[in-house]
């Protein structure tokens, strides 16, 4: 499933309803269908999603042992999954441009999209 943020300050963003719930617990808010987050909201959001990103950085960097995946032989590259922080660039990109030009984000799902039982 989708997840569609809007704000006057930007174009729309669209991202996996996994990715929108993980960002969205962290800036405080609960994955409904609908929501708002206001310029009031927004820094301490973004100071929680630098916190985030900083965290896992510090994670990476801290794990001395590197998996090496065996080269598959069609031609495809290993590569590191990516990660949370990589993902919430884009949100964060919208957050700070909405807060410099005042503008609320507003998010828009099919349905709630709560945690998987």
């Amino acid at each position: 499933m989708l997840v569609r943020f809007t704000s006057q300050a930007t174009a729309n963003l669209l991202m996996f309803d996994d990715v929108a719930r993980a960002l969205l617990k962290i800036v405080g808010k609960s994955p409904t269908q609908r929501g708002v987050i206001t310029v009031e909201e927004m820094a301490p959001a973004l100071s929680h999603l630098v916190a985030m990103a900083e965290q896992e950085k510090h994670l990476k960097e801290g794990s001395s042992v590197k998996e090496t995946l065996p080269v598959p032989e069609v031609g495809i590259e290993p590569h590191e999954l990516i990660g949370l922080s990589v993902r919430a660039q884009p949100f964060i990109k919208m957050l700070q441009q909405a807060q410099r030009e005042k503008k609320e984000i507003v998010w828009e799902a099919p349905k709630d999209f709560p945690a998987h039982k």
